[in-house]
């Protein structure tokens, strides 16, 4: 993503299904698959997979990016669940000599290093890594007196040409238990007889949800259950909840049947875990409650669906699933509410599943089974923002937690797609959505240490300004002088939102071609309208837009000045008292008359600003011996028009608007340098943008007016930037606290897609709450728009305004 090169540099101008806790592939499993080899046979079968493979979002995608193998000692290795600060992996493997069972080990992910911390002998499985991150949790038979033989029988059982199909075995002496990270200080956590296992730890650390058999041991059993019980140990599987020392236990789920593998939401309000059908034959995912409340029935595809986990955000979950047939589990994500279709994830021809992601979201860990049995864990980056649009879901602002802490193009993409998702509907200013993403913004900035600049400590400052407008009863506009006229409103005239109100006495009147003043650049020579004309105290007629017929890169540089607005304010420095805008007869479009749209206003205008009709125009011109389709014909083609004045000719208008009133909302904060700074650096970018197209210059074609004008560019981009350094600066102020030697404000602007309102109000009320104006105490500042536009150069617009950028960008 090129855009990242971007902030760099202002950054630096600134200073085998394995044995699963989220579900095992268990002995029903394999009963199944054997089901399957008979249903092979049979039509039925195809139909159901067929029915199934209709369930799902089965088309290639690239959610996943940049695939790796993670383990490779001994024959399997799989299961692996991240620490909370995602530095650390624990995971099981058959790799210790003379033990052909799984033993528990954790990786060191920046070292490679690889630690036992099981005893070595019996069976583990499903370690989970304490959010203090000194003890973790697991599952194991190394008190069973009878260890020894079963190691034995199993090396002997290997040993056979012919394999046996693969089981899980719900051992009765499994047990839950503790020990710091190098497997030292063990405590048995469970001493009930039964099959304790499957256990996580919340995010909170305090308590552990588990998998158990135990009712089976205790309670008194119908025949029938007896029976099935006896057939497999996993029909009294169920969901518990306890204490992380083992205390205060209480049951979750209470269903014939398998419930297990149950997996802690981030937030640590909800469960998620596996519920098998009473004969075995297929599996769905849940999700309830953390007392078991609420319990819901996430998937409905009638297959073989298990070891499910929550993403980070906790809008969707991550499973495997038999959809494509046993033999070929494939992973899939799903909306935690189960409303939209699951989408598939990875396209593989062997077993995908036991998937785990990393504490920020951003990559995916799994294991992968081939063909002949073995298993490894794999990981690959993780593309959120493309999940969330296959499943239809709205974009989530980036957490604290899951940003990096260096400026990363993940986290620009997260913050970009948050801001022009449908939710906030284009960003128009002062809309309701407004203050839904001002205030996301402002409590993330609390959180790295920002404090508020508005009233009373406020991260926010508001604003009044006008929202929409409407022509009043007395507009006028009349020729004076040897050439009189009076023109009829919304017919020959009318005024543009953004112009001055009251009443203008009558004045000269000059023609000034289109109206553009453009400085020289590398390429570009200058351009200018105004040369050799005298403006002060007069009123300019200007033709709108901009040449037709010069060359593309000609009209994308005169696309700068050629904004209404910025016509206006060169007309105002020139000292115009008014300023007429006119389509012309070589232009196609005519003007729209009776449909007065509030285009944005100009926060000091002084000046009236009217659009006339072309034919008026025509009439007006020819008065003064000139022809304007020729005068237009040759601006089009680039040359140099001398202006003229109409002679003793006057104009003179009242202007009457009536305005709409709202709010709009900026967000403005400040990181302080340890031990108090004198001077500041701000660092800006205008929230707002054009929701429907109502307001401000949309370039909509006519098949996209009145869409949302998402404003990914424009400035999406912009704030996910400041946002970006913002966070990058504060990390750097946690891990050095001298590293800030000046303070560093952040703001996020309202009102400048119509007027640059916010940014002026703020500097007004900066000069009178501080009886001092803001450059005293801001010594750079560096507005981030439109910043995605980067290919192979970098273009930084505005040195000029002071003077150590050019310096700064010559570094």
């Amino acid at each position: 993503m090129k855009k990242i090169i971007y902030i760099t540099t202002i950054v630096a101008l600134f200073g085998s299904c394995l044995t699963s806790c989220s579900g095992k592939q268990t002995n029903k499993v394999a009963t199944a698959e054997a089901a399957l080899a008979i249903q092979k046979h049979t039509s039925g079968h195809a139909d159901q997979t067929a029915r199934t493979q209709s369930q799902v979002q089965g088309e290639a995608n690239t959610l996943l990016a940049n695939p790796h193998q993670m383990t490779f000692v001994g024959p399997k290795s799989g299961e692996g669940y991240f620490s909370a600060d995602g530095k650390k992996m624990i995971f099981q493997s058959e790799r210790e000599p003379g033990n052909p069972f799984y033993q528990m080990y954790i990786l060191d992910l920046a070292s490679g290093a690889t630690q036992r911390v099981s005893p070595g002998f019996g069976k583990t499985t499903c370690g989970w890594i304490h959010s203090s991150l000194k003890k973790v949790l697991y599952s194991s038979t190394h008190l069973d007196s009878q260890w020894k033989k079963k190691s034995d029988d199993e090396i002997e059982t290997r040993k056979k040409p012919v394999k046996g199909r693969y089981a899980w075995n719900f051992d009765e002496n499994y047990d839950i238990f503790s020990s710091d990270l190098q497997g030292k200080k063990l405590q048995r956590l469970t001493r009930e007889k039964g099959y304790d296992a499957e256990a996580s730890y919340s995010p909170d650390g305090q308590w552990i949800a588990f998998a158990s058999n135990r009712s089976a041991y205790t309670d008194k059993l119908s025949d029938e259950d007896q029976k099935l019980f006896t057939q497999d140990a996993s029909f009294m599987m169920d969901i518990y909840i306890m204490k992380s020392d083992g205390s205060q236990l209480k049951r979750l789920t209470d269903s014939k049947g398998y419930d297990g593998g149950p997996f802690f939401s981030a937030d640590g309000k909800k469960i998620t875990w596996r519920r098998f059908s009473a004969n075995g034959m297929t599996a769905e995912i849940y999700t309830m409650n953390v007392d078991g409340s609420d319990q819901r029935q996430v998937t409905h595809l009638k297959s073989m669906s298990w070891a499910p986990y929550f993403h980070p955000s906790g809008d969707y979950i991550i499973f495997g699933s038999s959809v494509y047939g046993y033999a070929n589990f494939e992973l899939f994500i799903v909306d935690t509410l189960g409303k939209n279709t699951p989408v598939r994830v990875t396209f593989n021809q062997d077993f995908d599943g036991l998937p785990v992601f990393t504490p920020k979201g951003d990559q995916l860990s799994w294991t992968q089974r081939n063909a002949k049995g073995d298993s490894q864990i794999f990981i690959a980056d993780w593309d959120d923002v493309q999940a969330r649009k296959l499943l239809g879901l709205p974009a989530k602002i980036p957490m604290a937690r899951t940003l990096d802490p260096q400026i990363s193009a993940g986290d620009i993409k997260t913050w970009v797609y948050y801001l022009a998702s449908d939710e906030f509907a284009g960003r128009k200013t002062g809309a309701n959505t407004e203050a839904i993403y001002t205030q996301k913004m402002a409590d993330i900035l609390k959180a790295w240490g920002f404090v508020g600049m508005g009233p009373q400590g406020s991260f926010f400052q508001s604003f009044e300004f006008t929202s929409g407008v409407k022509l009043g009863e007395k507009n006028s506009l009349e020729a004076v002088g040897s050439f009189a006229k009076k023109y009829q409103l919304s017919q020959d005239f009318e005024p543009l939102s953004f112009s001055h109100t009251g009443s203008f006495r009558e004045a000269p009147v000059v023609f000034a071609g289109y109206g553009i003043k453009a400085p020289a650049s590398e390429k570009d020579p200058a351009y200018d309208s105004y040369r050799g004309l005298d403006v002060k105290g007069k009123w300019v007629v200007v033709l709108a837009d901009i040449p037709l017929d010069v060359s593309s890169e000609r009209r994308h540089y005169f696309n700068t000045y050629a904004r209404y607005q910025h016509k206006v304010t060169v007309a105002k420095n020139e000292g115009a008292v008014g300023i007429i805008f006119v389509n012309g007869p070589r232009t196609e479009l005519r003007e729209k008359f009776g449909q007065l749209k509030y285009d944005g206003a100009l926060s000091d205008s002084s000046l009236a600003v009217l659009k006339l009709s072309t034919p008026a125009a025509i009439e007006f011109i020819k008065y003064a011996g000139q022809d304007l389709t020729s005068l237009q014909a040759r601006l089009d083609k680039g040359e140099a028009v001398d202006g003229f004045v109409i002679p003793s000719t006057y104009l003179k208008a009242q202007i009457d608007l009536q305005f709409d009133r709202a709010k709009g909302v900026n967000v403005v904060a400040k990181l302080k340098a340890r031990g108090g700074a004198k001077k500041s650096i701000m660092i800006g970018a205008h929230g707002d943008h054009l929701g429907h197209g109502e307001a401000g210059s949309s370039l909509a074609k006519k098949a996209e007016l009145g869409l949302t004008h998402y404003g990914a560019d424009d400035n999406a981009s912009g704030v996910a930037g400041v946002m970006e350094l913002a966070h990058y600066f504060s990390e750097q102020n946690k891990r050095n606290p001298q590293s800030l030697k000046k303070d560093l404000i952040v703001a996020i602007w309202s009102g400048e897609e119509i007027g640059i309102l916010g940014s002026s109000h703020w500097l007004q009320d900066y000069a009178k709450v501080n009886k001092r104006k803001a450059s005293q105490d801001i010594v750079a500042y560096l507005n981030m728009d439109m910043i995605g536009r980067l290919r192979n150069q970098l273009y930084v617009q505005g040195v000029g305004s002071g003077d150590h950028w050019a310096a700064i960008a010559e570094e």
